[in-house]
């Protein structure tokens, strides 16, 4: 198993041990089927690895470090729910009071080839979705939640997605009902519900 500590609540911890490198996320989590994983993508110039495991008494999510083989930081949720999604981008006040003077010198020079900002390894956050109808954005940096949207209108998180990464402080979920709803990150707040009647859909694909 990892090297980390468990516990009963949901609470989030860093490793303090490294692992042999390579095969040692495989072999941390060999003991437990992987439920979800994804990757940072290769332009957040990250080495990490998420994965959801089934723990003693929740499901909890892990974070390596690809090139060596740490556990970098890993949480665990209550009993009784479910990690429903996973998607890597930007978040937090820093990155939305970079993106904002961002935009205004963009507009100054009307620049028209959207926003490639000052992101900073700090930015970056794994939003998670819960069966209890929360999206958490969790930072590895800080091995902690920094953030939570949730609506009581909804019904279970089905996915979410950044929209170009959260670079443009928009996301969007699909909730248990099939309803999509369109979040604004800045203010931690839905903004736009889409009601769909032909049928219900369990993935977002965002257009980039």
């Amino acid at each position: 198993m990892g090297t980390g500590i468990k516990s009963r609540n949901p609470t989030s911890k860093i490793s303090a041990a490294a692992a042999p490198a390579a095969s040692a996320i495989t072999q941390s989590t060999g003991r437990s089927s992987i439920l979800r994983s994804s990757f940072a993508p290769s332009s957040f110039q990250l080495a990490l690895f998420a994965s959801v495991i089934e723990g003693f008494d929740s499901q909890q999510l892990r974070i390596h470090d690809t090139n060596t083989g740490r556990l970098r930081c890993e949480h665990a949720i209550a009993p009784r729910q479910t990690f429903t999604c996973l998607d890597w981008g930007y978040y937090g006040e820093g990155y939305q009071e970079r993106h904002l003077k961002e935009s205004k010198k963009r507009k100054r020079a009307e620049q028209v080839n959207g926003f490639k900002g000052d992101a900073h390894p700090e930015d970056v956050v794994l939003a998670f979705g819960t069966s209890e109808s929360e999206i958490h954005l969790f930072s590895p940096t800080a091995a902690k939640t920094v953030g939570i949207l949730k609506d009581v209108r909804l019904q279970g998180i089905r996915d979410f997605k950044f929209v170009d990464a959260g670079r443009s402080l928009s996301a969007w979920s699909i909730g248990g009902d099939g309803k999509l709803v369109q979040w604004d990150l800045r203010k931690g707040k839905s903004t736009k519900f889409v009601y769909k009647s032909y049928g219900l859909h369990s993935s977002l694909m965002i257009a980039a």
